[in-house]
């Protein structure tokens, strides 16, 4: 899987670029306009954190989630906490940070499943698909196919993800293109064909269209 990676990998973000501007002159346009491909990939977290932390996120401002994430590292002295220290820690503690109910639960199942060795190592998920991925991250209570697929681009690295039902996503491209309407998850990855095998860097500059 290694070829698969974009972390710190200029030159495939350059191969990436030149690729998406010989599709037509509108990804040409877009890709002179916004320059080079600049994802930057937090690797720093085992997989179960990287769960963890997107589950913190989920449907948050980006300032609130900070400010949950904050209080949640503090209960476990700022560094963020194996999966043995969030089991002991008492979850009403937990939840105090601005967590939901079912937040805490899926933190809690993601720590459980992981001290079971049944979520794999940052080593181990070098070797899967991210089919493989997908499918059993998205099999946890609380974890949709849009946060793994978030996962797969920004903490794995990986290229060829078109997270379809991202509404950002469709809304630009419909704008991209000058289309009536918006187009359906269905359709975005039919047309999203012809960007592989560089779906993420091809939804990264749609995300930043202006």
């Amino acid at each position: 899987m290694q070829e698969n990676l974009l972390i710190g990998n200029k030159q495939k973000y350059e191969e990436a670029s030149d690729f998406l501007s010989k599709i037509d002159s509108d990804w040409k346009n877009l890709v002179k306009r916004k320059g080079p491909c600049d994802i930057k990939i937090s690797n720093n977290l085992e997989p179960y954190q990287s769960l963890i932390k997107s589950v913190i996120f989920q449907q948050l401002h980006p300032k609130a989630g900070n400010a949950i994430l904050k209080r949640f590292l503090e209960i476990f002295d700022n560094q963020f906490p194996l999966d043995a220290y969030i089991l002991k820690e008492s979850p009403i503690k937990i939840k105090s940070c601005g967590l939901s109910k079912n937040k805490l639960s899926t933190i809690l199942l993601i720590a459980s499943m992981n001290i079971n060795k049944k979520l794999p190592t940052s080593k181990e998920i070098t070797k899967m698909t991210d089919n493989e991925i997908i499918k059993l991250f998205s099999s946890i209570k609380g974890i949709g196919e849009w946060t793994v697929q978030m996962i797969l681009i920004f903490n794995l690295g990986r290229l060829d993800i078109i997270p379809q039902n991202d509404l950002a996503i469709r809304k630009n491209y419909q704008k991209f293109k000058q289309l009536n309407t918006i187009i359906s998850p269905k359709d975005i990855i039919d047309i999203s064909k012809v960007w592989r095998p560089y779906r993420s860097i091809a939804s990264w500059y749609l995300w930043h269209l202006e």
